[in-house]
C-alpha cells in the first residue's frame, strides 16, 4: 500500500539545516493498523507528511501502491488526498464557517462529485461517526471528541485507500480520545481500512498490529 525507500527529509531553517528523517525505509501492506511511536521532534509528523504527498523527501521516494508521490504534480496529489488519502489532524482543522455536514462534504465538493452522491455519502460518514443528529452544528457547538469524529468523517467520506491520523487523541481526554481510537479501530476490522497512526498514547499503541519507532529521525525496529 505504502512504500518508503532510503527516504531522507532536510528542512532549512534560514543557514542551518534540520535532518527530520533519515534514510528511512518503510512498508505498510494493504489492511495494516501501523503505529508510529517515538519522542516529540522524531519524524513521526514528517514520516506521515510525506506519506500524504503533503511534503516531498530530500532525497529517496514515496509510494503509493504503484505511483510515486514525491514525483507527482501538485494537482495530482490534492487530487489523491481528497478521493484516496484520508488524513486526521491532532487538532481538527475544521473550518469554522462550516456545518459539520458541510465539512465532511468539502473534499467531494471539491472534487466535482454530484449532489446527490455528495448528500449520501455524507449522510453515511456521519452515521458512522454516531454525529447524524449533530450534522448543522457549527464546529463551536461540538465537543472535542465530536470535532475529531467530524474530522475522521471528512477524512473517510471519499472511500480512502488509506487513513493517516497524526496524534488524534492528543487534544482528547481520556474518554473522548478512547471513542476515537474505538472507531478506528472498528474502520480497520469491518471495512479493512489501511491505517497509519502518529501517537504518544500508549492506548493508541495497543489497538495497532505492528509498532515503528522512531528515534532522531530513523527507524530504531518495526
Amino acid at each position: 500500500m505504502i512504500r518508503l525507500q532510503q527516504v531522507s527529509k532536510i528542512y532549512s531553517l534560514g543557514h542551518v539545516e534540520v535532518p527530520a528523517l533519515d534514510r528511512v525505509t518503510l512498508a505498510v501492506e494493504p489492511g495494516e493498523f501501523v503505529a508510529l511511536v517515538g519522542p516529540s521532534g522524531c519524524g513521526k509528523s514528517t514520516l506521515l507528511n510525506l506519506m500524504a504527498g503533503i511534503d516531498r523527501p530530500t532525497s529517496g521516494e514515496v509510494w503509493l501502491e504503484r505511483e510515486r508521490l514525491d514525483c507527482l504534480s501538485d494537482e495530482r496529489l490534492a487530487r489523491l488526498r481528497r478521493t484516496q488519502i484520508g488524513i486526521v489532524y491532532q487538532f481538527f482543522n475544521l473550518l469554522p464557517t462550516l456545518t459539520a455536514k458541510e465539512n465532511v462534504a468539502l473534499p467531494l465538493l471539491l472534487d466535482g462529485r454530484r449532489r446527490g452522491e455528495v448528500e449520501q455519502r455524507v449522510e453515511r460518514g456521519l452515521q458512522r461517526v454516531g454525529l447524524t443528529r449533530r450534522a448543522e452544528h457549527w464546529p463551536h457547538e461540538l465537543s472535542g471528541g465530536e470535532q475529531q469524529r467530524v474530522a475522521i468523517a471528512r477524512a473517510i467520506v471519499a472511500g480512502p485507500r488509506v487513513v493517516l491520523a497524526d496524534e488524534p487523541t492528543g487534544n482528547l481526554d481520556s474518554v473522548a480520545g478512547g471513542a476515537v481510537l474505538d472507531l478506528l479501530e472498528e474502520l480497520h476490522r469491518e471495512q479493512g481500512q489501511t491505517i497509519v497512526l502518529a501517537t504518544h498514547s500508549p492506548e493508541a499503541v495497543k489497538r495497532a498490529g505492528r509498532v515503528v519507532h522512531l528515534r532522531d529521525g530513523r527507524l530504531e525496529e518495526f
